[in-house]
């Protein structure tokens, strides 16, 4: 009897345990799945819904993008304000997402604009959570500020510029018009790795081998990306096996499709920046996709090159093998870097920052108080123009050698100034300073500043003022 009674006890011991276990992975369940709603509704935010979605936020957020550091919700609120106040149209649509302890991460696309130039870009985001809560405490969001500078007139020209040079360098696909110079910087030795060029012989995991122990596969597979993630100079050959023969790679400026043109990449790509080394921060790992956060820092061609960006590697069901990696990163941390590219790359990292960034002290003057009353390009205060006073958009816009500004001054004429300043507020030349009879009036500038010296490409301002007027508009020089 007693043995009958111990053994009682000891059955309602384990469905007591069985059954805390499983209410606590039924909570848990549920609160994932609240995460990915919640995740969800705040990546694709507009401008009809964000005041709704700030509660999901805890009081000391803290959100990053590639240009962006905001600390608390006060900061994010005003951001959020920026934002939509300068892309009212902005969508948001998601493609790939997980959601696994306490992180959700997500794939998407975004089409609009910004400032009215139209915007379309892809992204990733990850999103962290208080522990059993779905109060979200950390965003980051990765994407190339190159999708909105190529849009921009002036900046295009240095976007694709760069582009060309990068894809050059690294992209065994594209057809290169600098060619002549390329192969001279990189060895055809390391760039001749065909279709048809053997691998490392080494053992395949997992090919054509499902599993059935999920858990454990996660596991390998976290370990795989990883490595495929801090992929070096020294190890990038050994690590081809983990891709599968019908790889597909993207990153924010090269796409390439087969593990023979994956093989020529990695070839071109460490023979440009052999000391390149990339770590891991946050990582998750669930249904098949890896998604991970990271730090680059190394050269390429010479030039320093530090960055942060997020890795998505895709495997198929029970594999061991990445059959789809897309690298998140911004272009501006390698064009900050090279000279006659830093300066349209500052231009407009200055240029979106005063139009969203609440903690950024815009050289235009632009204060937090104000911000949303301000001009968008410039920040400078803008008053009416008087009935016949105008200002008109320099034409060409973009220009190379000369650009010519016209104005209207209405009758009994005044005294007007027009001056251009360049993307951080400094006075680079004064056009006109003086009285100006009325009716229709037009001035060069031929790029250079007030002692004669040729200006860089990039963003510059003119302004226009006289009598109650100030009115400003931007124009772009390359060269």
């Amino acid at each position: 009897m007693k043995r009958f009674a111990s053994a009682s006890l000891l059955l309602a011991a384990v469905i007591m345990l069985l059954t805390t276990v499983a209410g606590a992975e039924s909570d848990m369940s549920r609160i994932n799945r609240e995460r990915m709603v919640i995740g969800r509704a705040l990546l694709e935010m507009q401008s009809d819904n964000w005041p709704a979605l700030l509660s999901y936020y805890t009081d000391d957020i803290e959100y990053h993008d590639p240009m962006v550091d905001v600390n608390g919700i006060g900061m994010m609120s005003e951001f959020l304000a920026r934002l939509f106040a300068s892309s009212p149209d902005l969508v948001t649509t998601i493609e790939d997402e997980i959601c696994i302890n306490d992180m959700y991460a997500a794939t998407w696309t975004m089409d609009g604009s910004f400032n009215t130039v139209p915007y379309n870009a892809k992204g990733i985001t990850i999103i962290k959570f208080r522990p059993k809560s779905t109060d979200v405490y950390y965003q980051r969001d990765y994407y190339t500020e190159g999708d909105i500078m190529a849009t921009i007139p002036g900046l295009d020209q240095a976007i694709l510029g760069f582009r060309t040079y990068y894809r050059c360098a690294v992209d065994p696909s594209f057809d290169c018009p600098l060619l002549s110079a390329m192969t001279d910087a990189i060895s055809p030795d390391e760039t001749t790795v065909s279709e048809d060029s053997a691998l490392p012989d080494m053992p395949m995991l997992g090919r054509g081998n499902p599993r059935s122990d999920m858990s454990r596969i996660n596991r390998e597979r976290k370990s795989i990306a990883r490595e495929l993630v801090e992929i070096q100079a020294t190890n990038w050959p050994s690590l081809l096996q983990y891709y599968a023969d019908d790889i597909e790679y993207y990153d924010p400026i090269v796409s390439i499709k087969g593990i023979g043109m994956m093989a020529q990449f990695f070839a071109r790509l460490f023979a440009s920046g052999p000391d390149l080394i990339t770590t891991v921060e946050d990582e998750i790992c669930i249904d098949g996709i890896y998604a991970a956060t990271w730090t680059m820092a190394g050269s390429f061609n010479g030039l320093p090159y530090s960055a942060k960006g997020m890795s998505v590697v895709k495997f198929r069901p029970g594999e061991m093998q990445a059959y789809y990696a897309r690298d998140y990163y911004t272009e501006g941390d390698i064009m900050i870097n090279i000279p006659l590219l830093d300066e349209p790359t500052l231009a407009f990292r200055t240029y979106y920052r005063c139009a969203v960034d609440p903690t950024f002290e815009c050289p235009f003057g632009l204060s937090q108080g104000d911000a949303l009353n301000r001009s968008p390009l410039t920040g400078a205060k803008e008053y009416p123009a008087p009935a016949g006073f105008e200002l008109r958009q320099n034409v060409p816009n973009p220009f190379n050698t000369s650009t010519t500004i016209s104005f209207n001054v209405p009758g009994g004429g005044g005294e007007v100034s027009l001056q251009v300043y360049d993307a951080s507020g400094r006075l680079v030349k004064t056009l006109v300073d003086g009285y100006q009879p009325s009716g229709a009036r037009a001035v060069s500038w031929d790029g250079r500043n007030g002692q004669g010296q040729p200006l860089a490409s990039g963003i510059y301002f003119y302004r226009l003022t006289g009598p109650e007027v100030s009115e400003s508009k931007k124009m772009f020089l390359y060269r």
